[in-house]
């Protein structure tokens, strides 16, 4: 929160992607529910909900583009008013008579506003990276995801409440889209000096680009080499394979457990679900709590061991009390963790190949999602949810043992407090 009331430039990045962040909640459950009213819905549901995964796949080519673009702020401008244009687009055409064609027309529009935001983010990092100061890194990006997660739960609920009250409007909708990336430029521009004081310099004479097909290989080649970052992307990308099963297996479970309800199953399924995220907004704000000098593999464990103990409350028949506790507990803890390894991350890359490792991160994380699903859904679906559980209990616990191999194996980098940011520009304060 300090960094975001004295440093004009980490306010305007995060206002801007909070706007960004706005216009996708808003437009991502709008959309599924016009969808639902295709006269091809379950397809138009299926394709809906599958397009949300083709960015992140990609990310590592986005993120590419962002590392070799040397007028970042520009182009992060640029980004925004491309969204909106494509918005404005849209507005327009989702007035038309519905079809196959023109869905998937509305399909492409949306993926394309999406690698459009996925480049704008990359292009920001390292102008983050030179914005804050090491030692208020963690807390910057606690306080991003605090603000990206309440964004989405205020507004994914606000959409589906006020599509009904407008009576299906979609190109209202659209336009209101299209505002939240013109103002998410508008900040950016407000703000543009500062912005480009942080932007990495540009060489009188520009060095030529390195192609893709060596620039994707050369960053993952960095990143094996920084071992104890590497171990903790592939345990992070584990923790995303369980973390994406988990609400699907307690809805699934719930179906056949009554006594474990708080009211009935859409108010129970709702709760348990705003709980996780409200532990994960509490631990992304609490920067100075008792877990911030613990070690991140330590903070690992601690969540993978609540991942057991979730899965054994299920299994056999835990109180709902424990379930409402375990499940912001994880939360928490993952409000925690990803800051940390998002700072790390900023702190250890080197700045051109910041946006090109967050890609891998990205895509490795995706990657993780549907196994984890496949494999304990398939077993709640085959067999019983108990069945799901025991899977998921064991492979949370030998996700706990890796990670305490880890800790002992694996030394955690010391960061300086004033790590790259010692070349950064002075802080424009708001009362210059």
């Amino acid at each position: 929160m300090h960094e975001y009331l004295t440093n004009r430039g980490y306010r305007a990045s995060l206002n801007a992607n909070v706007l960004s962040g706005i216009g996708d909640s808003l437009y991502n459950i709008v959309f599924i529910v016009y969808a639902s009213q295709m006269p091809f819905r379950t397809l138009a549901v299926s394709l809906a909900s599958m397009a949300g995964l083709l960015p992140s796949l990609l990310a590592i080519i986005t993120g590419y583009l962002a590392d070799e673009t040397r007028r970042k702020v520009r182009w992060m401008i640029t980004a925004r008013l491309a969204q909106a244009a494509l918005f404005g687009l849209l507005a327009v055409a989702i007035a038309l008579p519905h079809s196959l064609p023109l869905f998937i027309g509305l399909l492409a529009i949306n993926i394309m506003s999406d690698l459009c935001g996925q480049y704008a983010n990359g292009l920001g990092m390292p102008l983050l990276r030179r914005l804050i100061p090491g030692n208020e890194l963690n807390a910057a990006m606690g306080f991003t995801t605090a603000s990206h997660t309440t964004v989405q739960i205020i507004f994914q609920g606000l959409g589906a409440t006020a599509i009904v009250l407008l009576h299906h409007n979609y190109s209202v909708f659209g336009l209101i889209n299209a505002l939240t990336f013109v103002a998410a430029a508008a900040v950016l521009l407000n703000q543009r000096r500062v912005l480009l004081a942080a932007q990495p310099p540009i060489a009188a004479v520009a060095a030529p680009r390195v192609p893709m097909r060596r620039s994707i290989p050369a960053a993952l080649r960095f990143l094996v080499t920084q071992h104890f970052l590497f171990a903790v992307i592939l345990i992070a990308t584990a923790f995303n394979l369980f973390g994406a099963s988990t609400g699907a297996l307690m809805n699934v479970t719930l179906l056949s457990a009554p006594h474990l309800y708080w009211g009935n199953y859409g108010t129970t399924v709702a709760l348990l679900n705003i709980a996780t995220s409200l532990g994960l907004i509490a631990g992304s704000l609490l920067a100075h709590d008792l877990f911030a000098k613990r070690p991140l593999m330590k903070l690992m464990a601690i969540s993978s061991a609540l991942l057991v103990a979730a899965s054994a409350a299920f299994i056999w028949g835990g109180s709902r009390v424990l379930i409402l506790i375990l499940m912001p507990a994880f939360g928490y803890m993952m409000g925690k963790i990803n800051p940390r390894i998002s700072a790390m991350m900023m702190r250890l890359v080197p700045e051109d190949q910041l946006a090109k490792v967050s890609g891998v991160i990205d895509m490795l994380a995706l990657i993780g999602a549907p196994i984890g699903q496949f494999v304990f859904l398939g077993l709640a679906n085959l067999l019983t949810p108990s069945a799901g559980w025991w899977a998921f209990g064991g492979g949370a616990a030998v996700l706990l043992a890796a990670t305490l191999l880890v800790d002992q194996r694996v030394a955690e980098p010391a960061l300086p407090d004033d790590d790259a940011v010692t070349a950064a520009p002075e802080r424009v304060s708001d009362g210059d």
